[in-house]
């Protein structure tokens, strides 16, 4: 707004109470209306709303970055991994201001060692328009190409698939694509504790007989581990606490954005659980860029906490600074009592500190997130039609916060991620680049009939995280990357209807696999139509 109006920035104020399901567009695109507002209220000298149309906002803004990997991959007789060859190709649109390489590449190798990598990325500008960074920008696409490359190995060597992931996973002092080592692993723990809740054996076996006595209903089942690793450096965040005298309520302002991941939540419960007061007594006033001056952007599923994280530190300062006049009350004062003295004494009831965590010794993520989900299946060969009939997760959120919020965060990130695998597909105008599924009617997000009929997420127990915010794991964007396993799961259904035919060979599932996509992949000939 200041670049546009050519005002300084210290006259651009701006006030955000919360938004909903602010992923991507509203990162940085939301630079757009503001500016036209911006400098339509200068010249006006007036207020000025600006409300889009729902095709014209979709064709403004750019949409989550397409991929295209190619790739050759050496491995033993048992399945391991002995070296990776991979290309990819990302689609920037008419400008690459947000390319996401780089976090493709960090996520390239998913859960697994491999001792041997030549990765070559490649930025492609095209005629559409330029594209955003949305909820785990570049990591989904580098995650899911490693768990088809992991589905093409065991389909090379009739193996199942869950046994040669478990033989290629991670194990402590190993190091990942990008050189950085393995110290805080769980992913074997909770690859078992799934492989044995969900009962995957036996339901394999059960899809098995059910696939060979249904010609035109099959099913698919993929069990797909994560590791998202967390970083911390790249963020900052300003926190302002100040208490009331007059009731000794407080009031909480930070520098992140509250889109439904519960950061105004968890605020809150940090201050009360550290300053000793009830979470009634605490409100979150909307952020700005006043007192959260020269904050980050909300992203990387470190905003929620760091901005607690600057909270306790805020808190821990006031506590500091009240306990002499604690200690002459006896130690235990009322809190109403207790901070009426301290103003009556002139004691400073507010802090602000701003939250910047230094690079760790090597470069690498503050900790990384692990998780393990097992989706299973049911598709309509005739038609391509499917419904997702069962998914378990288990995610380790360290010591959660709030485990009400995180499970949410893993229920809603997976749901997202069924969208862009499985529903919504973006056409474009070839000659001009404009976009066509601009409107409900052509562009398909994931309904009530998408989710899945039996959701069951579990929090993995007795796993703090000493690396963390009160030893608590971030969960916003790792549950996205389990998404893929409902496509690797019709990716199985289809083989299946495949094989009916003789067509045994491998075959890869691009995404989003719609209902016309997965009816044509299953081949279907007329001439198999007999009574």
């Amino acid at each position: 707004v200041s670049q546009a109006t050519g005002l300084a920035a210290h006259r651009v104020y701006v006030s955000v109470k919360r938004v909903g399901g602010g992923f991507g567009g509203k990162l940085s695109r939301s630079c757009i209306p503001a500016s036209a507002c911006a400098v339509a209220a200068l010249v006006l000298n007036r207020p000025v709303c600006l409300s889009m149309s729902l095709s014209s906002n979709m064709e403004v803004i750019g949409k989550r970055t397409p991929y295209l990997g190619r790739y050759k991959v050496g491995f033993d007789d048992e399945g391991r991994l002995l070296g990776v060859d991979f290309q990819l190709y990302e689609n920037n649109g008419c400008c690459s201001s947000e390319s996401c390489l780089d976090y493709a590449q960090e996520f390239a190798d998913s859960a697994y060692f491999c001792p041997n990598w030549h990765y070559i990325g490649t930025c492609c500008q095209t005629n559409t328009a330029s594209t955003a960074m949305t909820r785990a920008p570049g990591a989904i696409a580098g995650h899911f190409f490693m768990e088809h490359i992991m589905d093409h190995v065991a389909a090379e060597l009739n193996r199942d698939p869950a046994d040669v992931r478990r033989l290629n996973m991670f194990t402590a002092g190993q190091t990942t694509l990008m050189d950085y080592p393995i110290t805080d692993n769980t992913i074997s723990q909770l690859w078992d504790d799934l492989m044995l809740s969900a009962e995957v054996q036996r339901r394999k076996q059960e899809i098995e007989v059910f696939n060979k006595t249904n010609r035109w209903k099959k099913r698919g089942l993929a069990v797909v581990p994560i590791r998202y690793s967390i970083h911390w450096s790249f963020a900052r965040f300003t926190v302002f606490v100040a208490i009331y005298h007059t009731d000794g309520s407080v009031v909480i302002t930070h520098g992140g954005i509250e889109m439904g991941q519960g950061v105004n939540t968890k605020v809150i419960q940090v201050a009360a659980a550290t300053l000793g007061v009830p979470m009634e007594m605490i409100h979150v006033m909307a952020t700005n860029s006043l007192t959260g001056v020269n904050s980050a952007p909300s992203g990387g599923s470190v905003c929620s906490e760091l901005n607690c994280k600057g909270v306790l530190e805020c808190c821990r300062r006031l506590n500091e600074r009240m306990d002499p006049i604690r200690q002459e009350m006896g130690g235990a004062p009322k809190w109403t009592e207790l901070i009426n003295k301290c103003h009556r004494k002139g004691l400073d009831l507010s802090e602000k500190y701003m939250e910047k965590p230094p690079d760790t010794e090597d470069g690498g993520p503050q900790y990384n997130t692990w998780g393990a989900t097992c989706t299973e299946v049911e598709l309509d060969v005739l038609t391509g039609e499917r419904q997702i009939t069962r998914v378990d997760i288990v995610h380790d959120s360290g010591e959660s916060l709030n485990p009400d919020i995180d499970i949410g965060q893993v229920e809603g990130g997976f749901v997202f991620g069924l969208g862009y695998w499985l529903t919504e597909e973006c056409k474009y105008d070839r000659k001009t680049g404009q976009l066509l599924t601009n409107g409900t009617w052509e562009y398909k997000p994931p309904t009530t009939k998408d989710i899945p009929a039996d959701l069951r997420v579990t929090l993995l127990p007795n796993a703090p995280n000493p690396h963390g915010v009160l030893r608590s794991k971030a969960c916003g964007e790792p549950p996205m990357l389990m998404s893929c396993s409902a496509l690797l799961a019709l990716r199985q259904a289809i083989q299946s209807a495949r094989a009916d035919i003789g067509r045994n060979d491998f075959f890869p599932l691009d995404g989003p696999a719609t209902v016309e996509v997965c009816q044509k992949k299953c081949l279907v000939d007329p001439s198999n139509f007999s009574l």
